[in-house]
């Protein structure tokens, strides 16, 4: 596993699902961690195991659709620890499973928000800073949904697909900074987020392993050593990428 000794590292939407995972991750690996969820409860949960362990967390309430406490979390990070060296913006939701005509504009809306203008909202703070230092690396959090489509979330896929070329973009305004960005792209993982689509559309698990050239699902620890690898200096000449982590789904 790469080191992150000495790394301080940022990491929205931390409280449960590949956050929590990518969280344990970086710890276990050295790193000082910032946590910021809205899910307080649980993200205080986390905390405290890490802390239990020995690790250094400063972790606050952080809502992605506000560029304030967005920014309040960073500045959180430099004050108690230092700049953040590694930022995984990773704040996201699915939406509900429809067809498009079926969706109100305020339902859009609230997708794009937070998984599209959460990450935007993050590279925003961030990358300035930076920029200013001479280093630093963001993973942002998209999905296989940002390489292919998929059939009843065509609004979560549109988001994960804005994730993609953003991140492509940022990564070669920044490349000569020293500056690294890149897309995380999970396939279906055993995470919350997958349970509450399963719960609302019955036989939607068979189908999606018999999609799957592993038959079966990801494990949300096999995502945060991908995302710990991408982010860490192992990586050092890779950016503007996304990296599927999915079992060979996109592969077909």
């Amino acid at each position: 596993m790469a080191s992150l000794d000495g790394k301080t590292v940022l990491i929205t939407g931390a409280a449960t699902g590949i956050g929590r995972a990518i969280a344990l991750a970086c710890g276990g690996a050295g790193a000082r961690l910032v946590l910021g969820d809205i899910a307080e409860q649980e993200q205080d949960d986390l905390a405290a195991a890490l802390r239990a362990q020995g690790v250094p967390v400063h972790a606050q309430r952080c809502d992605v659709r506000s560029q304030d406490e967005i920014d309040a979390l960073v500045e959180s990070a430099a004050a108690r620890f230092s700049e953040p060296d590694i930022v995984f913006a990773n704040a996201g939701i699915e939406g509900r499973i429809g067809q498009l005509w079926e969706y109100e504009a305020d339902e859009v809306e609230s997708v794009m928000n937070i998984n599209f203008m959460g990450v935007w909202r993050t590279l925003k703070a961030i990358l300035p800073r930076m920029v200013a230092r001479g280093r630093g690396s963001v993973v942002a959090t998209a999905s296989v949904a940002g390489l292919v489509g998929a059939e009843g979330l065509p609004i979560y896929v549109a988001s994960k697909h804005a994730i993609v070329g953003l991140v492509r973009s940022a990564a070669i305004s920044v490349a000569a900074n020293g500056v690294r960005v890149n897309a995380l792209c999970p396939g279906m993982v055993q995470t919350p987020l997958l349970d509450r689509l399963i719960s609302h559309a019955p036989g939607l698990g068979e189908t999606l392993m018999a999609k799957k050239p592993m038959k079966r699902l990801g494990q949300v620890d096999e995502i945060a050593r991908a995302a710990l690898w991408l982010a860490s200096d192992e990586a050092s000449f890779v950016t503007g990428h996304a990296l599927a982590v999915d079992g060979g789904y996109t592969a077909q």
